[in-house]
């Protein structure tokens, strides 16, 4: 174990953007070691529970590449200067969608996992965090103020879904560790929106895996979280019968994000706005 240096690389956003996928990606590669429970929060949620607690969570790690995966910390105004004060060697993969494809996609998993009722406007007004997670360019710019931008992958949750092999290349090599071949079952999608089979039974799951955590079963409740049987018994994915954004609720929005999109296009020098429609014509 190497207790001063680990974890070397972080996963830190967004959320609704493939995270869940990409863990279990890097899971099974034998030259990685990851904290067992997805989401930490340590360097924005949890940072008073102080630095031994945080080490604590990688006791026992062994591999060339040792991590975790912790969604919010892209857009945590403290979170980069804490990063780059523990490890400024720490490598950061990020992966970003479409801010408001996001935004509503988060607000289905509000919808599917917290109970809410409301609509998507109300849910908006409700979790400010729904829009702030997508302002990416600015937090982009809160991270390049700490690392350089070769410390940084940023990846696209469009090539996720039409080349996840890929895309998994791409960021084991990043991490400097052998591609692997992935299965049919590791690429398909590991989260797609769904309601609950019984809402009953979805908050006694819960209530179990919040216990197992809270006596150390961290790894245990990880893989449970993370299976996609589990998953199927749990929530009935959506079909013809999935909710619909508003298409002038979403062009509302999208006005609302172009100059940030724009910005985007100059930190990382690709037009993404182009990828994500964000066109003239569209924005105005």
């Amino acid at each position: 174990m190497r207790p001063d240096t680990v974890p070397d690389f972080l996963y830190i956003g967004t959320s609704k953007a493939g995270s869940t996928w990409l863990f279990n990606a890097l899971a099974i590669h034998p030259d990685v070691w990851l904290a067992s429970n997805k989401g930490l929060y340590y360097f924005d949620a949890h940072y008073d529970r102080g630095l031994d607690w945080y080490r604590a969570q990688f006791e026992g790690a062994d591999g060339r590449a040792v991590g975790e995966f912790s969604h919010s910390y892209l857009s945590s105004p403290e979170a980069p200067a804490r990063i780059a004060t523990y490890s400024p060697a720490m490598q950061l993969l990020v992966c970003l969608r479409e801010p408001v494809d996001r935004a509503f996609s988060d607000y289905l998993d509000l919808a599917k996992n917290n109970g809410f009722t409301g609509s998507f406007t109300e849910a908006v007004e409700q979790y400010p965090r729904l829009l702030d997670r997508g302002r990416y360019a600015t937090h982009l710019s809160h991270y390049l103020e700490h690392f350089p931008a070769t410390q940084i992958h940023v990846g696209l949750f469009d090539d996720l879904k039409t080349g996840a092999q890929e895309y998994a290349d791409e960021v084991y090599d990043f991490l400097g560790i052998d591609r692997i071949l992935l299965s049919a079952g590791d690429l398909r999608e590991r989260m797609p929106a769904g309601r609950p089979r019984n809402s009953a039974m979805v908050g006694m799951a819960k209530r179990a895996s919040k216990m197992a955590a809270s006596v150390g079963m961290r790894r245990w409740r990880s893989k449970i979280k993370r299976s996609t049987v589990v998953r199927s018994a749990l929530y009935k994915q959506y079909r013809d019968d999935k909710p619909r954004l508003d298409p002038a609720v979403a062009a509302e929005l999208r006005r609302g994000f172009a100059d940030e999109v724009a910005r985007l296009d100059e930190l990382l020098g690709q037009p993404v706005s182009q990828r994500w429609g964000y066109t003239s014509a569209q924005v105005t």
